[in-house]
């Protein structure tokens, strides 16, 4: 079996899939819970065959599995990549793009990651990584508004039916939530234009808070996949490693 570990900005996902790729088990803990995080690792370390890491703020982990791959800008891929900067392009959303390209080979696919950014990532049809978009994510909107004004409050997030803000609290989540929704289709809107047939797959922590509204929008019917980041780097470590 096969370990992913995806070090985020907020929290460490943990992955483990058979030889079949198919999801085993998952944990997630937070960032600074490195003890705990190399205690769930080393206690499921003897059925492991295969590591990768991918992260985004460089945090070791005591990891005692021979075959590793600490994933960088020099690993190799199994799509091509058209990024300007390739080092400095985030480990999700190179991931991400290979798994649109293992699940819609030969056709052009477009993920939106809601993480703590919101990432837009394009896949040509010839299997290669475009680049895409980072917008701020839901949480970074909520707390912009609070913390660069002196009077708005730190409003959470939630689903909310209404077409304008009757407060300032709905006032504030209807801006944040709706502007997401509206920034999202437009981007929609632009790359179905440009590439033909083009496939959307949706993932991440905060889609929940968007999902029921793009299963009505007018663009596009998206591919909801949870576990789209860790299939990908599960992809990549299985093009690197012979297990």
């Amino acid at each position: 079996m096969n370990l992913i570990v995806d070090q985020g900005n907020t929290a460490t996902k943990l992955t483990i899939f058979d030889v079949k790729k198919n999801v085993v088990e998952r944990c997630v803990f937070a960032k600074d819970e490195v003890e705990n995080t190399e205690k769930w690792i080393e206690s499921r370390s003897n059925s492991l065959k295969a590591v990768l890491v991918s992260s985004v703020t460089n945090q070791l982990l005591k990891i005692s599995i021979k075959k590793r791959i600490d994933f960088d800008a020099s690993t190799p891929l199994p799509i091509g990549n058209g990024y300007g900067t390739p080092e400095t392009l985030g480990r999700d959303r190179l991931a991400n793009a290979v798994a649109l390209w293992s699940r819609n080979p030969g056709k052009a696919s477009l993920a939106i990651d809601f993480g703590t950014c919101i990432k837009y990532d394009l896949v040509s049809s010839e299997g290669i990584y475009l680049g895409g978009n980072i917008s701020p994510g839901l949480q970074m909107r909520y707390r912009a508004l609070h913390e660069f004004t002196d009077q708005l409050p730190l409003i959470e997030p939630e689903e909310f039916d209404y077409a304008f803000g009757i407060s300032t609290k709905s006032s504030i989540q209807n801006g944040v939530q709706q502007a997401i929704f509206h920034e999202i289709n437009g981007f929609i809107q632009r790359y179905t234009a440009q590439f033909n047939g083009l496939t959307i797959f949706m993932t991440g922590g905060d889609l929940n808070f968007f999902d029921k509204g793009f299963k009505s929008s007018i663009f596009a019917l998206p591919i909801v996949w949870k576990d789209l980041t860790s299939y990908g780097l599960n992809e990549i470590l299985s093009y690197n490693v012979e297990i």
